[in-house]
């Protein structure tokens, strides 16, 4: 029986990896701090967890090692400063490279948003710079807030054919996701509330 060929890689790989998977696992949170609703990067948040709940662990499997190379190309041409610890790689660089510089979409395959490491270094530290600048005048945000309003936006398209009526009314989102309510009747609600124009037949 021959001996089963060694398979050599870059233990940096395998580990980052290995953190990768671990920023793609956490997206599947049912519980857990969120960026607010007003953040830059919300939209880029929200596309990562669909694009996780889509493909499954599978996908998460396979992208994390595929994307690992990337990531450790851009993490090596960092300021020697910012890899010596100014910047801490596993919570810090990871995620934020994958929030700032990764492009979720439907396709499993997840794509840098510019090509090249040192365009994708230059974008990491814009967009942690932008990140620093933002205040937020928005409510603390969590996975199971972040859920409450997906649902009520797809209400309010269903029903009125108006999803924005939940970013219109941010007060009164917060306040149903406080009490609790479900998100369909709160919608519903609303809609009646402001008389809008029913497109119903509501479930």
């Amino acid at each position: 029986m021959s001996k089963p060929e060694t398979i050599k890689t870059n233990y940096l790989v395998i580990e980052t990896a290995m953190a990768a998977y671990s920023v793609l696992e956490d997206t599947m949170l049912a519980f857990g701090e969120t960026l607010p609703d007003d953040h830059p990067y919300k939209n880029a948040e929200q596309e990562m967890v669909k694009w996780c709940a889509y493909y499954g662990a599978a996908g998460r499997r396979s992208q994390a090692w595929r994307l690992a190379p990337l990531i450790e190309s851009v993490w090596s041409i960092m300021k020697e400063d910012d890899r010596d610890g100014m910047i801490c790689w596993d919570f810090e660089f990871v995620p934020e490279f994958m929030l700032y510089c990764l492009n979720f979409t439907k396709e499993e395959d997840v794509q840098p948003v510019i090509e090249g490491a040192e365009k994708l270094r230059d974008l990491y530290y814009a967009a942690r710079e932008r990140r620093k600048a933002f205040k937020s005048t928005m409510p603390a945000s969590s996975r199971q807030r972040d859920m409450f309003i997906a649902e009520c936006r797809e209400a309010a398209d269903e029903q009125w054919k108006y999803a924005d009526l939940i970013s219109d009314h941010p007060d009164k989102v917060q306040a149903a996701f406080e009490a609790n309510e479900d998100p369909e009747e709160f919608v519903k609600a609303l809609g009646e509330d402001l008389e809008l124009i029913d497109f119903g037949p509501w479930k």
